[in-house]
């Protein structure tokens, strides 16, 4: 039984490195035959794998034909915005309350190593490094379920970076306000760090919703 757990999270990570890699893009299709073979396995360990992939919101699965690579509608990337960033601003506020100074601080060599990852043209680790700056946000909340509801956001919104034609996904200055969502904290200033943040994000994610809906 172990093995198979072992095996089943090898093949996720096999598959979800490969969806990161853009090796598998939206609406490419698997099937467990295929992945029978490669890993010499059962397709027992290899739909475990599918279903987590699924859970996250990055596989549709078609019962007993094939597995499919997610794509999001205009939609669904609209809603995934509207949590992202209300999420930011509840994590703003209460890391005002319950972080340091110090805390705000690692946020900031989070957004700087971020934008060193944007200059040497490191896509990957610029993915990573702008979900993980959002993450590390929600953890100075101190609040437990705010951040698994971030965690639960994390997969996807990488995957959004890389494969949906977002506005200023690469742009400079999108991304230099990490840095400065992280000097407003530092010093103390909740109103001008959820102003950044809303500008961050609000055209980002082409939100519909009345922009003082965040204010």
């Amino acid at each position: 039984m172990e093995n198979k757990k072992a095996l089943s999270e090898e093949i996720y990570q096999h598959l979800l490195d490969q969806i990161f890699n853009g090796e598998l893009n939206p609406n490419d299709k698997i099937t467990e035959n295929s992945l029978a073979l490669n890993f010499q396995t059962s397709r027992t360990p290899i739909r475990e794998a599918m279903r987590k992939l699924e859970s996250q919101g990055l596989l549709k699965i078609y019962p007993n034909r094939y597995a499919e690579i997610a794509s999001f509608t205009k939609k669904e990337i609209n809603d995934i915005g509207v949590i992202r960033l209300s999420l930011d601003i509840l994590a703003i506020k209460l890391a005002i309350i319950y972080s340091t100074k110090n805390d705000f601080l690692r946020l900031k060599e989070i957004a700087e190593n971020c934008y060193s990852a944007y200059e040497n043209n490191d896509g990957l680790r610029r993915r990573q490094l702008d979900t993980r700056f959002h993450e590390y946000l929600c953890e100075l909340s101190k609040n437990e379920l705010l951040l698994s509801m971030q965690n639960d956001l994390s997969l996807k919104i990488q995957f959004l970076l890389l494969h949906n034609n977002l506005p200023d996904v690469e742009d400079v200055e999108h991304i230099k306000q990490h840095i400065e969502i992280a000097n407003a904290l530092i010093n103390g200033n909740e109103k001008k760090a959820i102003e950044i943040d809303i500008d961050h994000l609000y055209e980002f994610y082409n939100l519909d919703v009345p922009l003082e809906f965040f204010k």
